[in-house]
């Protein structure tokens, strides 16, 4: 480790979380302007109507490549942490993106500054006209099981479907809770239009997962509703 490394990560641990994610995910002036380009072209093909396209074959096929473009440009400007390798086929799946940490990120990860997920990520981009069901839910669960990697990223624009514990949001709970202890567990993060639109707005796409993370910890946490038995109480 290089003494400009150990300066960085003497930085980053003084400083509290957040904060260090701003430094850790700092895009400059040019990455903003080709961001917000790919967001104006991912948000336009959405509106868009098949005739204006010439077809519905050829304004899907705009609407996914627009996705799948922001989606990766997005991990390639949040900090260097990450090389995207793209469409990859297995002997039994084909996935969409793979999110291999680069020296950087594995430094960060092996001294606590960043989620130790970050190791091998997966992104699925599906840019339907409706909220991503259960269906394709329970097959991105079993895609990740397969190839035993703990987080997975789901790039949308309307986001997956249902509410609490109800269709495809009530999936990604339980599949987190299949596993007893929390580093062995598997975790679904939706990210949808709003998160986009939220890194345009100065937003980091840490600081974005992290929240997600934590609001998935916490909504699927039973500890709040056990109280005591009547027979510990005396």
């Amino acid at each position: 480790m290089n003494d400009e490394t150990i300066k960085t990560l003497e930085i980053l641990q003084r400083l509290n979380t957040d904060l260090s994610y701003d430094m850790i995910c700092k895009v400059s002036d040019e990455q903003k302007i080709e961001y917000h380009k790919k967001l104006g072209n991912f948000l336009k093909y959405n509106f868009m109507k098949a005739e204006d396209a010439g077809t519905l074959k050829n304004l899907n096929s705009l609407k996914g490549k627009s996705l799948e473009e922001l989606a990766t440009y997005l991990l390639k400007i949040s900090g260097d942490l990450f090389v995207v390798k793209q469409n990859l086929r297995t002997t039994t799946n084909e996935i969409d993106q793979i999110f291999i940490p680069t020296q950087k990120a594995r430094v960060l990860i092996a001294n606590g500054i960043i989620d130790k997920r970050y190791e091998l990520f997966l992104g699925e981009c599906k840019n339907h006209k409706k909220s991503i069901d259960v269906t394709y839910v329970g097959k991105f669960c079993s895609l990740l099981l397969t190839n035993q990697i703990k987080l997975g990223l789901l790039f949308s624009y309307h986001g997956i479907s249902g509410s609490g514990w109800s269709e495809a949001s009530g999936l990604v709970k339980k599949f987190y809770l299949h596993k007893e202890k929390d580093e062995d567990r598997y975790c679904i993060i939706d990210f949808s239009k709003d998160d986009f639109i939220a890194v345009d707005n100065g937003e980091n796409f840490l600081q974005i997962i992290e929240d997600k993370l934590r609001a998935l910890r916490f909504d699927t946490s039973y500890i709040q509703y056990l109280s005591k038995h009547p027979a510990e109480l005396q």
